[in-house]
């Protein structure tokens, strides 16, 4: 399969400028390109100097090279050279310990590389959920990255987009309209269809068919089932899989999103779904994302008797249009998308915004006053490193008209808010009660992953 540039180089070459000085954990969910991101390094920040294990393979003689003491790290470097009958010199050669979730003595024995010189990297799929059962406490001393699917940036670099994602950061800046406007939308159409699993944009890159790019979802779509209904798991994999079929129907409502537990089944209670949807969350298939009623920072998630006002996503926006069953066709048409539910549209837009915060690292609540259900919402708010409040409303069409979005901005408490939609950039300004303006910056959808705290805060 073809690699794609990750933006998560950018931090690997860091840590090995830095002298590898504590062992890198890049966890991530199944199928997001973490292995091939280790295999780019070993060859280009490293010369090809690497070598790897895959716990997946021979699991049980992997981890006889960890039964010895795991202090002795000399002694585990020199038996990964015995077993792969490879030369590794010490401190030199990059040692990948690829899905090392599982093995536990392997995992554990990470800490003990913290300030060896020995550059090591691991690699771990369903972190979240294997740690909860380890006997051993999770390793100190180790960097950990995470790993996403691509996000639209990279997905446009990897078709030959480059300078087009170029444009569309400088004219998030500037605010000016972008005289390649439809040219950025008709890819992030394809995006929202194709989405970032490396593999199922490798299947769609090689003739650009979309029939291709649905069967690696499909793939991908039951070994994520399998995995969650896998009888180790320790959870119920029936109401696990219930959970993941119920994704689309619990943003198609017209009303508000939140997650209803009933949707997933019949008298589907939290008791029995909350450890499977936790368990999904903890293996990146989903994104939960929680409701908040406060306008002033801090912001805190909003809790009634239930604890039950949240929305959950897709960890991928491709597998989530894969998911609802339309053919791409029928999405990229623009008569035939015409007329399709506009709340299939808000769901996709939502989803693909929600992904794009969550790659860029920004925790973010979806607000509505006093968790009043039918008084409007505003689908994000972030408080930023600097204690602003910014509200981020996402319109899947030109209409930008939001009742609840223009309340939230007059109430004074936003200086800057985004609004996110099918029109080009601009920038608007309007006043607040207190005398002081809000600036209301504009953006085409396909810009959402160029959101941080630096375009919210200014």
């Amino acid at each position: 399969m073809a690699y794609y540039e990750r933006k998560l180089e950018g931090s690997i070459s860091r840590w090995k400028g830095g002298g590898c000085k504590r062992p890198l954990l890049i966890q991530g969910a199944r199928r997001v390109g973490k292995t091939s991101l280790c295999e780019h390094a070993g060859m280009s920040l490293f010369d090809g100097d690497w070598v790897r294990l895959d716990f997946q393979t021979d699991l049980e003689r992997m981890e006889a090279i960890f039964d010895w003491p795991t202090d002795d790290t000399a002694g585990i470097v020199r038996r990964i050279s015995e077993y792969l009958q490879r030369p590794i010199t010490l401190g030199r050669t990059l040692i990948v310990l690829d899905e090392v979730q599982l093995s536990e003595r392997a995992l554990n024995a990470l800490r003990f590389f913290h300030g060896s010189g020995q550059p090591v990297i691991a690699t771990g799929s369903l972190l979240g959920v294997t740690t909860r059962k380890r006997s051993l406490p999770f390793p100190s001393g180790v960097e950990i990255l995470e790993l996403h699917p691509m996000d639209f940036e990279e997905f446009l670099a990897a078709h030959g987009q480059r300078s087009l994602a170029e444009a569309i950061r400088a004219h998030s800046r500037s605010g000016e309209p972008y005289v390649r406007h439809d040219d950025a939308c008709g890819w992030y159409e394809r995006y929202t269809v194709v989405g970032g699993m490396p593999g199922v944009v490798a299947a769609f890159a090689r003739d650009g068919s979309f029939d291709d790019a649905a069967s690696a979802q499909d793939e991908i779509d039951q070994t994520y089932t399998r995995d969650m209904t896998d009888p180790d798991n320790g959870i119920s994999g029936i109401a696990a899989r219930r959970i993941w079929q119920s994704l689309p129907k619990q943003l198609l409502r017209a009303s508000t999103k939140k997650f209803k537990y009933s949707d997933v089944q019949r008298g589907g209670r939290r008791a029995s779904l909350l450890e499977p949807l936790e368990w999904l969350a903890a293996a990146g298939m989903v994104t939960i994302h929680d409701l908040t009623t406060s306008t002033e920072a801090p912001l805190f998630p909003y809790r009634d008797d239930e604890g039950s006002f949240f929305k959950v996503y897709c960890a991928d926006t491709g597998l989530m249009f894969h998911k609802f069953g339309i053919g791409a066709g029928a999405y990229l048409d623009p008569t035939l998308r015409s007329a399709l539910s506009p709340e299939f549209r808000g769901a996709l837009a939502e989803n693909y915004v929600m992904q794009a915060l969550v790659a860029n690292g920004l925790k973010t609540f979806y607000w509505m006053p006093d968790g009043n259900t039918g008084r409007g919402e505003i689908d994000f708010v972030r408080q930023t490193l600097r204690g602003s409040i910014v509200p981020i409303e996402v319109k899947s069409s030109r209409n930008v008209s939001a009742k609840t979005f223009t309340s939230f901005l007059r109430a004074g408490h936003a200086r800057v808010a985004v609004r996110l939609s099918e029109r080009n950039f601009g920038i608007t300004e309007l006043d607040a009660p207190d005398g002081q303006g809000v600036s209301v910056k504009s953006l085409p959808l396909y810009a959402a992953f160029c959101i941080d705290d630096a375009l919210l805060e200014g």
